[in-house]
């Protein structure tokens, strides 16, 4: 018979890994359910290298708006939780979300709520975990679900067009730097054994400076790593820091052209998060705060937690925003007319439709005129060299004239 191995926990969380023959993998679940366990992941053993990847993977959002999108639908369907959940295992590519989902669907088994079971893996993000729980409390678990969907939809759109409004302009940088690399390191060298055997010894100020840089890349390279290597490492310890967190997220908000997209992005985030939260039932203080731990950026999240104790004291959510100067006037003027007509939660949302929409137009602008900067610093840097090769020979030729 087949061998199979099988990875289970204990009723203590312990997890007990085995192998065991049997005619398939139905049969060892069975066996391992009556030993006292609760068989996560069963499959044919194979012997030899066997590394488990999954915990590299990760959990994105694209993976979490499927998840949401088919949840919604087996619940609507009138489908159990822990057979839904089961379909939904069976179904997931991402081998990372596959055995999360298993020990959730065991967590469920042994008699915890959905949200309580998917509250201890990191993959899960926490603002899904609140609306599932008002959604099992209120038994509107289908329509949170969907809601759910298409708000990491939104999500997942809206990062995918800031990649693609990037991706170009990365991709010429790139090249450029390549290009340039190369004509400096081997075309620079070649141009200069042919001036050396000419009998050149004086040679024009850019013709030096280019071989002064080709020298440098060729035999002192390690430098440039060691250095770059140096200011990552530091700069990854100063954005960990809270003072340097807090100065790179205030100046991603404050910086020439990206701020201002950047601002709109948080603040389409901001409403939808807002907007779905209270349209869903959730208390006005937990959704600041849920809002607040997904926030994004130091800024906003110092803001938003300023914005609940100023609440607490009676003050209105658009006044306190409003007064900070972070957000747009746009956003905390409608926030007014929602918190006066009682409809915040429609204004909200089409509040963040609008800032999707200058989101959009943004990105393309933005790639429209990062195009040419890149052409035309290109042609500079290229031209300087050509015009260092160029000089010499004007030179050799004047020269042999004369």
């Amino acid at each position: 018979m087949p061998l199979y191995e099988y990875e289970a926990k204990s009723t203590a969380g312990d997890v007990i890994k085995g192998k065991m023959e049997s005619a398939d993998e139905l049969v060892v679940v069975d066996a391992v359910r009556k030993m006292g366990y609760f068989p996560m992941k069963v499959k044919a053993y194979k012997p030899g290298l066997n590394i488990d990847l999954s915990e590299f993977k990760r959990v994105t959002i694209k993976d979490i708006s499927i998840f949401c999108r088919q949840l919604s639908v087996i619940i609507t369907s009138g489908i159990s939780i822990l057979r839904g959940l089961e379909i939904v295992r069976q179904q997931t590519e991402n081998p990372k979300l596959k055995k999360d989902l298993g020990v959730v669907l065991d967590d469920v088994q042994r008699g915890n709520s959905l949200s309580t079971a998917m509250a201890k893996h990191k993959g899960f993000p926490s603002m899904l975990i609140n609306m599932i729980e008002i959604g099992e409390t209120s038994g509107t678990l289908d329509k949170i679900m969907d809601r759910m969907a298409s708000y990491f939809e939104k999500e997942y759109k809206l990062s995918q067009k800031i990649k693609q409004a990037m991706t170009y302009p990365i991709v010429i940088a790139i090249v450029a730097v390549g290009v340039v690399t190369f004509l400096v390191t081997n075309v620079i060298p070649t141009f200069v054994g042919m001036l050396t055997s000419s009998g050149v010894t004086t040679l024009p100020l850019p013709t030096r400076i280019v071989i002064g840089l080709s020298d440098f890349i060729r035999y002192k390279w390690y430098v440039i790593v060691f250095f770059i290597i140096l200011f990552s490492v530091l700069f990854y310890i100063y954005r960990k820091s809270p003072t340097g967190r807090f100065a790179l997220d205030k100046f991603k908000l404050g910086a020439p052209i990206f701020g201002k997209i950047n601002k709109k992005i948080l603040t389409s985030r901001f409403a939808r998060t807002f907007g779905i939260l209270m349209g869903s039932g959730v208390p006005l203080m937990q959704s600041l705060v849920i809002c607040s731990n997904i926030a994004g950026n130091i800024v906003i999240k110092n803001l938003l937690d300023f914005t609940s104790e100023q609440v607490k004291k009676g003050a209105g959510i658009g006044d306190t925003l409003e007064s900070q100067g972070v957000f747009p006037v746009m956003l905390t003027q409608m926030i007014k007319i929602g918190e006066e007509s009682g409809t915040l939660d429609e204004v909200l949302t089409k509040t963040s439709d609008f800032y999707d929409n200058e989101v959009d137009t943004a990105t393309a602008q933005l790639t429209s005129m990062i195009e040419p900067v890149i052409i035309v610093v290109l042609g500079i840097v290229v031209g300087f060299i050509i015009l260092s090769i160029i000089l010499p020979m004007f030179e050799m030729y004047n020269s042999v004239a004369v």
